[in-house]
């Protein structure tokens, strides 16, 4: 330990009496290491730990999988046969989104709800931090008026009142006494505000047409996913033998539940987080570099020590001691770097968007962050200093004692600083690959036509709730209503109500059949997104009617049943062009599903960016009310000027109903991008400081070659070498380090590219555009970091240089 201390305090004095070398290495490792501590934080909190459960390997999430895909919702009946017949899990729980309107307080609140079975928080083992849980008689209609909220909006609306346990509140106008209030960190279902039980009636239990619920469920201790998995197998196979008319070519998957959680930005994640190792190495790379120029200059230094008694180990541990030392203080100087790299990552996300998402209110330096900083500034201490050690602790004492005996270690130097360059040019150039293809995927979905206009337009999400809005009268009223009323507001052009907006994120789709078509067998019906809409929403909204007629106020409840189809379905059914007049029905018994006559056809939507066109069909609002729909506003000017305009007629015509997700589409398509955005941003920001790094390290490596290499270059310019000669001389030594580089980084840049193909959008993998503008982008800048040393080599005086030695 003694002799420990005694290297600690030779390495501070030795930093301090280099400080210029000292300050550059720090810098550049703070970067690297700054950098992986902003990333680690969200990846700890978004990937590794975002759901607090106990024993969460052993909960899993289980999902039908058809030949529409995997991860669709499932049926109540199934789902009861899977509980019944199943021998792997200790208990299955069932749940579904369920929109929740907080009223009778001021102002109305629209809240994240949840219906869950009775035994969910079983399933996952919680326990309401207050009050209980649900009880199974609570699923019993009529029974069923209690409500467990979650710790946020007990604190919120609530000012986290002890009491709350037993008092009520109204939710989607019924009174519900509140049992129970959750823990501060649960957050699963994720951004569950109020749960409340799910329901067990007749006609939910028998239903297997009806997909609406998700499912979750505990293995049983020594279980495996595989072994449940096969189970399940076995259940479905018999249920499709058993109803083949709704459970022909459904099947159901098992994903543990962390995996399926984080699957929609696991990707991202873990390709910022390589990228940062990329750039982390390559601060690595230059500080070695750094460190081996220094060592240059303590040849004999080293030489002295050993000639005095000092082992090679001895040397070497004095000389890791130093890197650690050195790499331990650029990393607290990265933990700097890493709470502003978090800030400027959370600045690019908007709260309102991932607020919800598991394990987001735990992103920072937090004890789990910090170890990992400091590890892996003791590894990049180790990394960037074992090469120089070992290098500088191989002494030649006769060598080293004589004039000029620094040049043959000096060579072996000179190699190894060369093989830090290449890598760092292929490390920088697959990170412009990255980067060049995640841009490049980002623009072209920016350019893509969504079919519609998202110019000026407002948007609001409302969710009708008491016991008037029942029946579908009330709720066609109030939103014929509410869009006449935003009409007439000034700087309004056109107004209308749909209930999915495109690129909102939620969808709703239905089987059909169509006149003339022989019907399916099952398991392969005809489907299709199904839109809800009210007159005036293709006009509002951009969309061209191609033929026949939008919808108007004559579509009527008790008018002939009209619908209005896109170009893909209208191309699939009617290739010739020819879907106006033709019928359309929903499956199902032909008495609740009438024939709807095709009135016109609409250009194609699209509802996610990065997807191809799908078939869509929109009825009217009239024949077809719902509830929950989104207010939709063209306006002349700025569209969240008129948001509260807008909110004001909704609370004229009633003042329970609260709006939500105030929003313009530009928001909306904005979002629907957004890990394009987070991913192309930060890709460029690490490739941009891959590029800066590499750059300066050929520059060092050729300047420290240029130096070492005077006297041979005075020689050359005294035997009648011209400035050009010496010159080509220089650039060719450093071109062809860059050379190798390129090659292995094309090599490492195509392996990258096949990792991060899910993330693409309208290119390939392998796009060659990209590949050669960026090796051209790396290659000029390289040639810029070797023409200064040459042209600094060029300026060589023969005569003092002849003297150099």
């Amino acid at each position: 330990m003694q002799s420990l201390w005694q290297d600690l305090r030779y390495a501070a004095r030795t930093f301090i009496k280099a400080p210029g070398f000292t300050v550059i290495a720090i810098f550049a490792l703070a970067l690297g290491i700054g950098a992986n501590t902003a990333i680690f934080s969200f990846v700890n909190a978004l990937l590794i730990n975002p759901l607090p459960l106990p024993e969460l390997h052993r909960v899993v999430a289980i999902w039908d999988e058809s030949e529409r895909g995997p991860h669709n919702e499932v049926a109540f009946a199934n789902y009861a046969d899977w509980r019944a017949q199943q021998t792997s899990f200790e208990n299955l729980g069932l749940y579904r989104w369920w929109d929740g309107n907080i009223s009778a307080i001021d102002p109305p609140e629209r809240v994240q709800g949840f219906l869950i079975s009775a035994n969910f928080l079983d399933v996952v083992r919680v326990k309401p931090a207050l009050g209980r849980g649900f009880l199974s008689e609570e699923e019993q209609p009529g029974k069923d008026s209690v409500a467990i909220l979650s710790y946020g909006l007990w604190q919120r609306r609530f000012a986290g009142d002890s009491g709350i346990i037993g008092q009520t509140i109204t939710v989607n106008g019924v009174v519900r006494t509140v049992v129970g209030v959750m823990p501060q960190d649960y957050n699963f279902p994720r951004g569950a505000e109020v749960l409340a039980p799910l329901t067990m009636t007749p006609a939910r239990v028998s239903n297997r047409r009806s997909h609406e619920f998700l499912a979750v469920a505990r293995l049983k201790p020594g279980v495996s996913i595989t072994q449940a998995q096969a189970d399940l197998d076995a259940i479905t196979a018999r249920l499709e033998q058993q109803y083949p008319q709704t459970n022909t070519g459904l099947g159901a998957k098992v994903y543990p539940l962390l995996d399926d959680t984080v699957r929609m930005y696991r990707a991202v994640l873990l390709l910022l987080m390589a990228s940062v190792g990329f750039v982390l190495l390559i601060a690595c790379a230059n500080v070695a570099n750094l460190m081996l120029v220094r060592a240059s200059s303590r040849f004999k230094e080293v030489a002295i020590r050993s000639a005095l008694g000092a082992s090679r180990w001895r040397i070497a541990r004095q000389l890791l001691t130093e890197s650690v030392t050195l790499a331990i203080a650029g990393g607290a100087c990265g933990i700097l770097f890493g709470l502003w790299g978090i800030d400027l990552m959370r600045s690019f996300i908007p709260v309102s968007d991932i607020k919800f998402v598991p394990g987001w209110n735990r992103i920072g330096i937090n004890l789990p962050v910090l170890a990992f900083t400091i590890g892996i500034s003791v590894l990049t201490g180790l990394l960037f200093g074992l090469a120089p050690a070992l290098q500088s602790s191989k002494t030649n004492l006769s060598e080293a004692l004589k004039e000029g005996g620094q040049k043959s270690a000096g060579a072996a130097r000179q190699r190894l600083r060369s093989v830090l360059v290449v890598a760092e040019v292929a490390l920088s150039l697959m990170l412009l690959i990255g980067a060049g293809l995640t841009a490049k995927s980002f623009w072209l979905l920016l350019k893509s036509n969504p079919g519609f206009n998202p110019e000026n337009t407002l948007t609001m999400g409302l969710s009708l709730s008491g016991e008037k809005y029942r029946e579908d009268a009330p709720c066609a009223a109030f939103y014929d209503e509410l869009v006449q009323r935003v009409k007439t507001l000034p700087g309004v052009e056109s107004a209308a109500a749909v209930n999915h907006l495109p690129l909102g994120g939620s969808n709703s789709s239905s089987s059909i059949l169509v006149e003339g078509v022989p019907e399916p067998p099952p398991g392969q019906d005809f489907g299709g997104r199904y839109r809800v809409c009210t007159p005036d929403y293709f006009e509002t909204m951009g969309i061209s009617v191609l033929k026949g007629r939008g919808f108007s106020e004559q579509d009527k409840a008790d008018s002939p049943r009209v619908i209005i189809v896109n170009e893909t379905l209208e191309r699939h059914f009617w290739p010739g062009g020819d879907a106006v007049g033709k019928r359309i029905r929903f499956t199902g018994a032909p008495e609740r599903n009438p024939w709807m006559q095709i009135v016109g056809v609409v250009n194609d939507v699209k509802h996610e960016l990065n997807l191809p066109f799908s078939s869509d069909y929109y009825l009217p609002h009239k024949q077809d009310p719902w509830g929950s729909m989104v207010l939709v506003a063209r306006t002349r000017s700025e569209p969240l000027a008129l948001a509260e305009p807008v909110r004001n007629e909704v609370l004229a015509i009633d003042k329970n109903q609260p709006v939500f997700d105030v929003k313009t589409m530009k928001q909306w398509r904005a979002q629907s991008v957004l890990p394009y955005t987070i991913s192309g941003t930060w890709l460029s920001i690490f490739a941009l400081i891959a590029l800066v790094l590499a750059a300066v390290g050929i520059y060092g490596v050729m300047s420290y070659s240029v130096s070492q290499r005077t006297h041979e270059i005075g020689v050359r310019m005294a035997l009648g070498a011209r400035p050009r000669d010496v010159m080509r001389i220089v650039i060719t030594q450093g071109i062809t380090l860059v050379g190798i580089g390129l090659g292995i980084g094309l090599i490492g840049g195509v392996a990258l590219s096949r990792v991060m193909e899910s993330l693409l959008f309208g290119i390939g993998a392998t796009d060659a555009a990209t590949f050669v503008l960026v090796s051209l982008l790396l290659s000029a800048i390289a040639l810029l970091a070797c023409f200064i040393p040459a042209r600094r080599a060029t300026k060589v005086d023969p005569m003092i240089a002849l003297r150099y030695e």
